[in-house]
């Protein structure tokens, strides 16, 4: 059993209550990142639970309490977590914290049932930042209360990922001044772009280094997970510029590029969330350190499935771990069979434990490996 000894000690936390069989679980994660032979691919599987303890939903006058009322947050992610089987190797995390968009923001904000959007504010590139994180953000005191009330209340029991810090780089300083003004400016205006740029590195990184240590102090060493649920034992970033979907290859070049190598210098493993786009693969196929590619598929496009099988079997023939998430039930075997499993995840969500393990089976044998033992 985990104890607070442990988590002390800063031993690796091999039991989570929501899931007794993490340190099986954690054996496949540490094979997935070296690529190591499997018999199947690391596969993240949720089943509904049926003795599931709902608690209630504390009041709240506004939409803004949704995301930031920590009372709201923990009844939330206490739902989430009873209300799910983590099968497989699915993480049991702690879910829908987005209260870090609102680090250094001011009253820059708009909140909806969707999430937390931030407002242009810069009425030009050489306008001031108006972006300020730091001791004096009175946001930080509120995203603090949020992130210790959690930690302490799941401690030994889940894992939450790195969050309180702000959205990346690029995408923030798209945020701040505007997606058609930043556009215009990386054409207009590259070394002013360029120099926003660099400055909101620099006060990204105290922002960031303040909660990850926060996060740490409290749950111990229970290894690093992103918000997609790709988990490692070491210290792990999920990059990605969404905004970079407008622009070329040469100008993710430019400007994302030197944000994700500040990024490796931070963190010994990358994994990549490229949104809707596929132009800039080989842009990140060039830096090693990104070890892992999510490809999410935009709203004009199929799901994730048998369309892009050649952009799944590039990452893999780059030799980067792959993950693919929201696969219909349809598709789960084809993608198996035309997959490598070595490096390979999967999420995908199951009615009940019965339909889960046959999964788990069956992947073996889809994978071609069902004769031979590999892991």
């Amino acid at each position: 059993m985990t104890t607070e000894k442990n988590i002390a000690e800063n031993e690796t936390v091999s039991v989570f209550s929501y899931k007794k069989d993490w340190c099986l679980a954690q054996k496949r994660w540490d094979a997935y990142w070296e690529l190591e032979p499997v018999d199947r691919p690391v596969l993240r599987v949720f089943v509904p639970r049926q003795d599931a303890k709902i608690v209630p939903l504390p009041a709240v006058n506004s939409v803004e309490e949704k995301w930031m009322n920590p009372e709201y947050l923990l009844a939330k992610a206490i739902n989430y977590l009873e209300s799910n089987l983590f099968m497989g190797e699915a993480v049991p995390r702690i879910l829908g914290i987005m209260a870090g968009t609102t680090a250094g923001c001011n009253g820059n904000l708009d909140f909806s049932e969707g999430g937390i959007s931030i407002r242009p504010t810069m009425s030009s590139i050489d306008s001031p930042l108006n972006w300020h994180p730091g001791p004096d953000d009175p946001w930080r005191p509120k995203i603090e209360a949020i992130l210790n009330l959690l930690l302490n209340h799941f401690r030994g029991k889940a894992i939450m990922a790195h969050t309180g810090g702000q959205f990346q780089h690029f995408d923030l300083l798209n945020m701040i001044r505007g997606n058609s003004e930043i556009m215009l400016d990386l054409v207009m205006n590259p070394e002013q772009c360029e120099a926003r740029l660099k400055e909101i590195r620099m006060l990204s990184d105290e922002n960031d280094n303040h909660f990850e240590k926060l996060i740490d102090d409290k749950q111990g060493n229970v290894g690093y997970v992103t918000w997609t649920g790709v988990w490692s034992r070491q210290p792990l970033v999920m990059a990605q510029a969404d905004a970079a979907a407008c622009i070329s290859p040469e100008m993710f070049r430019q400007f994302v590029l030197p944000e994700l190598d500040h990024l490796a210098e931070r963190y010994e493993r990358m994994h990549w969330h490229t949104c809707g786009y596929k132009q800039h693969l080989n842009e990140c196929l060039s830096r090693p350190y990104i070890r892992g590619i999510q490809y999410s598929p935009n709203l004009k496009e199929p799901g994730n499935g048998p369309a892009h099988l050649e952009f799944y079997r590039a990452v893999q023939k780059a030799g980067r771990c792959l993950d693919i998430d929201g696969v219909d039930e349809a598709d789960l075997e084809f993608l198996i069979r035309h997959l490598r499993p070595e490096g390979l995840c999967i999420g995908v969500a199951k009615k009940n434990i019965s339909e889960a393990e046959t999964l788990l089976s069956n992947a073996v044998t889809w994978a071609g490996s069902h004769a031979k033992q590999c892991f």
